[in-house]
Parts: structure tokens; sequence; C-alpha cells
């Protein structure tokens, strides 16, 4: 509640509420003088106007009455009185009726008045009484009687009449106390009136003054705060001095300028972050596509590596086949010439050594073909991996064509010991029938072998195919590679324009001036 009397509006109301009640005041004392100078004309109007025309009517008649008795006194003849007469008596009648209107419901609260009051009611029926004792002795025709009697009444007549001066006097004197206090009233009235009409001028200057300072000061402070902030200078230094409608503008200023110089150094040092980041981001997408582009080269020349490793294969299980199928013939030839063979056991030995050999080459093929699967497997793994562009992929594919050779070298070499045992055979045939028991066990072995290298060639076609699908993920990891390489370039692309908005972002808050030391300050307490 007390800041209410410091606020702006109670000012401005109680200045009103001055200048109003200074209004009502003067209103009121001129209302006041008016009722009084209204009640001094109305009592001096019934109070001494109206009296002073009825006592100037019993005046006039107390007089009339003594010109009439004069009248007759003069004509002296009886016609001259019977003429006056009935006037005379009309005059008296309404000398009374006059008198008695005149004091009817008055109450004299003058001495004076009252005194002089009561003489005239006192001498005024024997004033009535003469003159009807005149009229009485002029109706004799008594005339020298007449004349003492009217000299009585006349004395009478002159104390009347300056008893009715005397009221007269004393009604002139009411009415000029009347005058003298509305002359007061009116003088009071114009005084107050005055002393009011200064008093409001002084409050209303005075206030005027007050609530000129206290408004202008303080919303030219606001305005010119309102200035620099729109001029783009913040941390303004804006001291509220006051508690009232200004001093809160001032002080939602102060805290606008605080939040807008807050807000301002965040996007700053947000632009500022953004720069750094958008510059990083900018080198390391350079450094990614340069990368991606030879990464995507050793994989292209990996996926050629594959694809002539995978002709290697196929050739190599083509060439296992065809032993495989030497062998089949072979365990053929070996059934026809069972019996032939039987008494060939030399020849047989011979042919045993020569499939010792076999088994021994048998055993080389056998060792490449689980080497070959090992570096198989390698080189998926290394294909799947892609690490160092390829590099131990491109070794893991030369040990294989590595052993694909010697698995061919080594294929030959057991078609040419067939070719031996063949003819072997053909020297010992006739000794087929005593060793027709070994040749089953030559059959037996020419069958093994067959199954091996039967083996030999299902592992080639299973080698192949997975060749196949590594040259196949070989490839989906290029097209991935230029896929990353296109992205990496819109990402690119994509950090140079937030590099530019962040530019544009700094060029525009630099229009707005912050306090170094406090921007210092924000940046120190972001670092940490």
């Amino acid at each position: 509640m007390s800041d209410f009397f410091k606020t702006i509006k109670f000012k401005i109301c109680a200045s009103f509420f001055a200048c109003i009640a200074l209004m009502v005041a003067i209103g009121l004392s001129g209302l006041a003088g008016a009722w009084r100078i209204a009640k001094n004309s109305e009592d001096s109007y019934s109070m001494v106007t109206m009296p002073v025309v009825k006592l100037s009517d019993v005046r006039a008649l107390q007089l009339k009455v003594r010109v009439a008795l004069r009248r007759m006194q003069a004509l002296r003849t009886d016609t001259g009185v019977q003429q006056t007469l009935p006037g005379l008596e009309a005059d008296l009648q309404a000398l009374d009726r006059g008198w008695a209107a005149y004091t009817h419901g008055r109450r004299f609260r003058d001495e004076k008045e009252r005194a002089v009051v009561d003489r005239i009611s006192q001498d005024l029926p024997g004033f009535k009484s003469k003159v009807e004792g005149v009229v009485v002795v002029l109706k004799t025709d008594n005339f020298d009687a007449a004349d003492d009697a009217i000299a009585s009444a006349e004395k009478l007549s002159d104390t009347l009449g300056t008893l009715l001066g005397q009221d007269a006097a004393v009604n002139a004197d009411k009415a000029r106390q009347f005058a003298i206090d509305s002359r007061s009233t009116f003088g009071t009235v114009l005084w107050t009136s005055v002393a009011c009409i200064a008093i409001g001028v002084l409050i209303g200057g005075g206030v005027s003054i007050v609530l000129i300072g206290a408004i202008t000061k303080p919303l030219g402070k606001a305005v010119d705060v309102a200035g620099k902030i729109a001029e783009g200078k913040l941390d303004n230094r804006i001291a509220a001095a006051s508690r009232d409608e200004f001093g809160q503008l001032l002080d939602a200023l102060r805290r606008m300028d605080a939040h807008l110089s807050k807000t301002v150094r965040e996007i700053v040092m947000t632009s500022e972050t953004v720069g750094l980041a958008a510059d990083e981001i900018a080198s390391g997408n350079a450094d990614l596509s340069a990368r991606t582009e030879t990464q995507a080269a050793s994989l292209e020349e990996t996926a050629s590596s594959m694809t002539q490793l995978t002709e290697t294969v196929k050739h190599n299980a083509d060439n296992s086949r065809d032993a495989n199928a030497l062998a089949t013939n072979a365990t053929m030839m070996a059934d026809a010439g069972n019996q032939v063979v039987q008494n060939m056991v030399g020849t047989i030995a011979r042919i045993s050594e020569s499939s010792t050999k076999i088994s021994d080459i048998t055993s080389v093929i056998e060792g490449i073909a689980f080497q070959t699967n090992i570096l198989a497997l390698n080189a998926a793994v290394e294909a799947a991996r892609a690490g160092e562009q390829g590099r131990g992929f491109a070794v893991v594919a030369a040990e294989v064509r590595s052993l694909a050779q010697r698995s061919a070298a080594a294929a030959k070499e057991i078609k040419e010991l067939i070719g031996t045992s063949v003819g072997m055979i053909e020297d010992g045939s006739r000794q087929a029938a005593d060793v027709g028991a070994t040749m089953e066990e030559v059959k037996d072995a020419i069958k093994r072998v067959a199954e091996t290298i039967g083996g030999i060639a299902a592992a080639s076609d299973e080698q192949s195919r997975g060749i196949e699908q590594v040259s196949q993920a070989v490839v989906q990891m290029d097209e991935v590679t230029q896929h990353n390489a296109a992205l990496v370039e819109q990402a690119s692309a994509a950090a140079q324009s937030l590099k530019e908005q962040a530019a544009g972002l700094r060029k525009a808050v630099s229009s707005f001036r912050l306090d170094e030391g406090g921007l210092h300050g924000d940046r120190a307490a972001e670092a940490a």
C-alpha cells in the first residue's frame, strides 16, 4: 500500500482531487454567500420593504385624515363637512386596518422599534377618538370648538407622525444593516474565492512542476535507453530512482536490456562455435572425401582382383572335375582289366609304388585345398574389413593364385602318373589273373582317389561360389563407398553453407554493441 502513494497515478489523482476540492470549496463558498445574500434580500423585502410600504400607507392615511380635518376647518360649512366626512371616516377605518396589517404576525425583536410600535399602538386610538370628537363637534356646526379639537388632534397627529418617522427610520436602519451584511457576505465570498483560486493556482502550478519533473525526467531517460537499445547499444547502466510506473518502466527496460545482452552474447558465442564446428566439419569432410576416394579406388582394384581370382578358381574347379572324370575312367579301366592284370604282380607292385606317389600327391592336393579354403576365409575377412585399402587382401589373393597353380600342377602330375599306371597295367595284363586281389585294392585306392578329387572339385566349387559372394560384397562396398563419397560431398556443401550462415549470423549480431568485459567474461565462463 505504501508503494501506491509513490506512483504517478496517485500523484495525478491527488492533484486532481486537490483541484476538485478547491473547486468544491469555491462553489460551496459561493453557494453559501449567494444563499446569505438571497436570505438578506428576502428578509429585507419581508421585514423592511413591505413593512415600510405599509408604514408609508399608515403615514399617508394619517396625513390624509389631518388634511381632511384642515379642509373641514377651512370650509366651515355644513355642506363641506358632509362632503368630507365620508372620506374621513373611510380614511380612519383604512388607517386602523393599515396599522393592524403592519403589526399583524410580526415579532419586533429590536427594543427601539418595539417601544415605538407600542407608543403608536397606544396613541393611534387616541388620535382616532380625537378625530371622531372633531367630527362630532363639526356636525354641530360649532366651528370654534372644532378648532380647539382640531388643534388637539393635530398635536397628537404630530406626535403620531414623529413616531411613524422613527419607526420608518428603524426600518431604514434595518435595511442598511441588511445591505451592509450583503456587502460583507459578497466580500467574504469574493476574497474566499480569490484565495481559493490563488491557492488552486499555487497548488496546480506546484503539482504541475512536480508532475512534469516526475514524468519527463524518467520518461526522457526511458526514451534515451530505448533509443540506445534501438541503435544496438546494450549493457546500459539503468538505475530506477523511483518506485512509480516510470521506475517500473526503467526497471523493465533494464531487465529487457540484460536479457537482450545475454541473448546476443549467447548468439555471438553460438555463432562462433558453429563457425568453428563448420570449419572442423568442412576439414573433416575434405579428409574423409580424400580417404573415401582412395578407398573407392582400392575397392575397384580389389574388385578387379577378385574377378580374376574367381576366374582362376573356376578354372581350377574345371581341372578338378576333369581329374575326377579321369579317375573315374581309370576305375572303370581297372574293373575291366581286373581279370587281365591278375598275373601282373610285378607290374602291380610298380603300380602300387605309383599309387603311393599318387597318394602323396593327393595329400599335397588335400593340403593345398585346405590352405586354399583357409585363404579363402581370410580373403572373405579381409574383403569385409577392406582395411588399408585392400593391401592385405591382395596378398591373400596372390597366395590363392599360387595354391591354385600348385593344385593344377598336382592334378597334371596325377594325370601323368595315371597314364604311367595305365601303361604298366597294359604291360602287366598277363599277370592280372595272379594279382586280382591286389587289383581290387588298387581299384579301391583309385576309387578313393576319385572321391578325394571329387571332394577337391566340390571344395573348388564352394570356393568359387564364396569368392563370387566376396566379389559381389566388394562390388556392393564399392557402390556404398561411391554413395558415401556423394554424401561426403553433400555434407561438405552443407558444412560450407553452415559456415556462411554462421558468418551471416555474426554479421547480423555485430550491430549490437556489448560491454567487452561482460562478453569476455561470458566467453571465459563458456570455456570453463
